[in-house]
């Protein structure tokens, strides 16, 4: 089983417009409203794959009623804390001329201690039955800044952790040391506070956060430039696949949900990232959040151009 965390879930309204004119007045093409959050994003596409997936998150009740509907509808296994106030919601706005996605963001209700005790709760039962935790996005307003890293921390030696997070999150989540880290490629130069220019660097880099915090698989996203997977002993580059661009929201989560797939059913090193990165660009490919089907995901993976660096 896969335990898939949101601490800060979101209703993603995304509309899709030619160009935005700051300051006038703007006419929508279309939108769509989608439940989200990168451990929700992951744990999706994890259960349209076939794997045993279970939800842990947190959820205002003011409109709880519309969020249970959204995880009823895509099969989603459930628990939650229920929480005073909203679910956030988060605006996405896809332009398309340019090919350029804005995301407004609500900052989401505020939990108590009892509340982050009561998660803690249930990733502990979560725990004893889970191969993997998968976790990502913002932290609700309230928790600790170093909660990834406690989480990693404590659970560990029982399951593998899979943090996908960005600035202090992610720098607090690593001494934790968590199994896998999957930084995009800018995430990666803030957390060490320096540009890396070449797929060396990158490579570098990464074994620095490996040697230091004991993380096993560094995945670092590049966009159009592809993916470097990094071990202590080995690099594997994965081209970027052709696809036209409908969106690439929830792209890196499927990237990252597709890797975790690929090791669970123990490929090698290379068909893991050919198939993490067929799940990202089968994502772009479409509007929302999708359900890969993994005949598809498999078919397709064999033309991906992967290999060792």
């Amino acid at each position: 089983m896969i335990t898939a965390i949101t601490f800060n879930p979101a209703i993603d309204k995304t509309i899709w417009v030619d160009e935005i004119n700051f300051g006038e007045v703007n006419r929508v093409g279309n939108f769509r409203e989608d439940l989200g959050g990168k451990g929700i994003n992951m744990g999706r596409i994890l259960g349209g794959l076939g794997v045993d997936t279970n939800h842990i998150t947190v959820l205002g009740r003011e409109n709880i009623k519309t969020i249970l509907e959204h995880f009823e509808h895509d099969s989603m296994k459930l628990k939650h804390v229920k929480i005073d106030g909203y679910t956030r919601t988060n605006m996405k706005i896809v332009e398309k001329s340019k090919n350029r996605t804005t995301d407004i963001n609500e900052i989401g209700p505020e939990v108590s201690k009892k509340d982050i005790n009561k998660l803690f709760d249930y990733i502990e039962q979560a725990a004893i039955d889970s191969n993997y935790i998968v976790m990502g996005g913002s932290l609700a307003k309230g928790m600790p800044v170093n909660m990834y890293g406690q989480i990693a921390a404590k659970y560990k030696d029982q399951c593998h952790i899979v943090i996908d997070a960005d600035d202090e999150f992610l720098l607090e989540g690593l001494k934790g040391s968590p199994y896998i880290i999957k930084p995009n490629i800018h995430e990666l130069e803030n957390a060490l506070d320096r540009e890396l220019n070449s797929n060396e660097e990158i490579i570098k880099a990464a074994r620095e956060i490996i040697n230091t915090y004991g993380v096993i698989y560094v995945l670092v996203s590049m966009g159009k430039d592809g993916a470097l997977l990094v071990t202590n002993n080995q690099a594997i580059k994965g081209e970027a696949m052709p696809v036209t661009v409908v969106s690439t929201v929830g792209a890196g989560d499927s990237m990252l949900a597709g890797f975790v797939y690929g090791l669970e059913q123990g490929m090698e090193l290379q068909a893991v990232l050919a198939f993490a990165l067929t799940c990202s660009m089968l994502t772009i490919g479409v509007e929302g959040y999708p359900k890969l089907e993994l005949s598809k995901v498999m078919k397709v993976s064999k033309k991906a151009k992967v290999y060792n660096i």
